[in-house]
């Protein structure tokens, strides 16, 4: 046991020990034969490119990620740091969501959209603002949920989740699930 972990330890000073130490997963859809559906990226300091630019891996123990070399940046490392991970206040909204919408929507959301389990794994700013925007939706579809639940009444909620096969709201992980039990509901008191 002990000769595998310094084996491990010495091969992160190579390329590829590096990868695999650090590596902290990322989703792969596949197709009907178990094959990737499309290629997932490489992290940043995965590729020689980044790692030359000073872009440097997570740490296990969860730690941020070391901030690039300062390459005429005027000695600002808030600048780089915004420019490598997107807004910092949007994934802080994102990460804050989490308590928001709970545990089970926030991973299956992360999962469907961004297919990353950690939000600071997303680059592209695009992509954060549309894995919020979901979960903004979410955030508002539960409300509207609990909302239809009171006025429909308990036995109602019951037999809707019932159908669905679910015990509670909190077993929601997607939206679609999240939209069938609103309309269920808002059904089961306006008629």
């Amino acid at each position: 046991m002990a000769e595998a972990q310094s084996f491990k330890r010495a091969c992160t000073c190579l390329g590829l020990g590096r990868y695999l130490y650090y590596f902290r997963g990322t989703w792969v859809d596949l197709d009907e034969h178990k094959r990737p559906k499309s290629v997932p990226q490489l992290a940043g300091w995965a590729t020689p490119n980044g790692w030359r630019q000073g872009l440097r891996p997570r740490y296990a123990c969860g730690e941020e990620e070391a901030k690039p070399a300062s390459v005429g940046d005027g000695g600002n490392p808030q600048r780089n740091e915004n420019e490598r991970t997107g807004s910092g206040s949007v994934l802080r909204e994102i990460e804050r969501m989490e308590t928001v919408v709970g545990r089970r929507m926030y991973r299956g959301l992360m999962k469907s959209v961004a297919r990353v389990w950690n939000p600071t794994d997303i680059r592209e700013t695009e992509l954060q603002e549309k894995v919020l925007t979901h979960l903004q939706v979410a955030e508002r579809g539960l409300l509207r949920a609990r909302a239809a639940r009171d006025k429909a009444g308990v036995e109602t909620f019951a037999a809707v989740l019932a159908s669905l096969r679910l015990s509670s709201l909190d077993q929601v992980d997607n939206l679609k699930t999240l939209e069938k039990i609103v309309a269920a509901l808002e059904a089961g008191f306006r008629t």
